[in-house]
């Protein structure tokens, strides 16, 4: 209980930089996600500085500029290093060898072997070891993938050794909870680095904008914004002819254009004169908006897993933010790329083209089919699929599907109404009545109500 009210407390000071600790972490590592989670928000992926700025350390994060903050890096050295590294040295030889350390594969992998041997993956490897082997340390172990592989290839490639280990080491043993809850947790807070907003994206092949200052997708929604609507319509060839203008009102036609809003959501209405009504009810909730997103892509991410069934006794014990994560759970089942695709496609393409191939022709035409018809590609949710996500959020959002209807909308799967009342006049200490339950249940849209419930 104690635990849980730390991670409580912590979530609610905490907010939207908040990283969750598991509990059967290991006590070191354990430690240092505290101590970051604690700090981050005074850092930033995209920050090269090097000077501290002493009058800007007691500002706070949130206004902050991503240039006055210092390298996540950084933090990651001071804070994450010595604790994995401890971590991974009082491991036995069983488990280390399921953690990737790119310093080890230098001496003791195939890594070595001639050029002419390996394949196109292992040429890789070999390419990024020989180019960033120098600036491997032992006892950085997270920055060495990090500095080689990127946030979300490092969690990619850390999540593949774990799928290893549970299926060929783990024996239930405390050891092996512990290494599989810590290497989870490691997981989790790289896929929250890897969501924070990049600085710098490109909307077309020819033009680098700042990220800070014109965002890919409106920041109410998941269309892309005006700007970003614009310039891929230019780049594919889609712009109506009266949408087409002379070269040199080409630069004054961007600056009119959004840069952080789309078409049905900038402020003002085309006038220019008039406020545009959506955005002042989208702007009012946009926090709402932004929680529903994360939760969106924490379940799809695959850090928050639970069982498919309950029983009714377990759904009397499950507090109220256990029924909201059981709600995105239940609400993205098969929905969304499950492991049993990814690895249904690995196989695919291991046991189909087992040497170098040329990406064309029948070819390419044959693993684009294995890609749709394995992974679900185009029709399933993969947490790369932000405009989807972002859409799912607001249309939840606008229809009022707040988080008691979650509860209600999970506590239905095995409860009347009658016991739902009462289950959440005991969460929410005051009378809930089943009429108001009723009345909750009528105001769902069929999009989001559970596919095992019938009203």
């Amino acid at each position: 209980m104690e635990y849980a009210q730390i991670e409580k407390e912590a979530s609610d000071h905490l907010d939207r930089h908040f990283i969750s600790v598991w509990e059967d972490c290991d006590a070191l590592v354990a430690e240092g996600i505290r101590e970051f989670r604690d700090r981050w928000a005074n850092y930033s992926v995209h920050s090269h500085r090097k000077d501290p700025r002493n009058h800007l350390k007691d500002a706070h994060a949130d206004i902050k500029k991503e240039t006055d903050k210092r390298p996540i890096g950084e933090l990651i050295l001071e804070v994450l290093d010595p604790k994995v590294s401890a971590f991974l040295n009082s491991l036995p030889d069983t488990h280390l060898h399921f953690f990737p350390t790119p310093y080890l594969n230098i001496d003791h992998s195939l890594l070595q072997a001639s050029k002419s041997e390996l394949n196109i993956p292992e040429k890789i490897a070999r390419g990024r070891t020989i180019k960033f082997g120098r600036k491997f340390k032992a006892e950085t172990p997270l920055t060495n993938l990090i500095v080689m592989m990127g946030f979300k290839d490092t969690h990619d490639a850390i999540k593949q050794q774990l799928r290893h280990f549970l299926k060929t080491e783990h024996q239930c043993r405390p050891i092996d909870f512990r290494f599989q809850a810590t290497v989870d947790n490691l997981l989790e807070l790289l896929w929250m680095l890897h969501l924070t907003p990049t600085r710098f994206k490109h909307h077309s092949p020819d033009i680098k904008i700042n990220a800070r200052r014109k965002q890919t997708y409106c920041e109410l929604c998941g269309q892309r914004n005006e700007l970003a609507e614009h310039l891929y319509r230019l780049d594919n060839n889609l712009l109506d002819p009266n949408d087409l203008q002379e070269a040199d009102d080409e630069q004054k036609k961007k600056l009119q254009l959004s840069h952080r809003y789309c078409s049905h959501h900038r402020p003002r209405n085309k006038d220019g004169r008039t406020w545009n009504p959506v955005y002042k009810s989208a702007l009012q909730s946009k926090e709402q908006f932004e929680k529903e997103l994360r939760r969106l892509q924490l379940h799809v991410a695959g850090t928050v897993k639970y069982k498919p069934v309950l029983d009714d006794k377990e759904l009397r014990s499950l507090s109220a933010e256990e029924l909201i994560d059981r709600y995105f759970y239940l609400f993205l089942e098969g929905k969304t790329v499950t492991q049993e695709h990814a690895q249904a496609y690995f196989d695919y393409v291991k046991h189909n083209f087992k040497f170098p191939i040329e990406l064309e022709g029948e070819t390419k035409r044959l693993i684009d089919d294995a890609i749709v018809h394995l992974t679900g590609a185009g029709t399933l949710l993969g947490a790369d699929d932000e405009g989807k996500l972002r859409d799912i959020a607001r249309h939840m959002v606008d229809s009022r599907l707040t988080d008691r209807k979650k509860q209600i909308l999970v506590l239905k799967q095995g409860l009347n109404q009658t016991q739902i009342s009462e289950r959440l006049t005991e969460l929410e200490g005051k009378i809930i009545s089943s009429q108001t339950v009723s009345k909750a249940l009528k105001s769902l849209e069929n999009k989001f109500i559970l596919e095992n419930y019938s009203p």
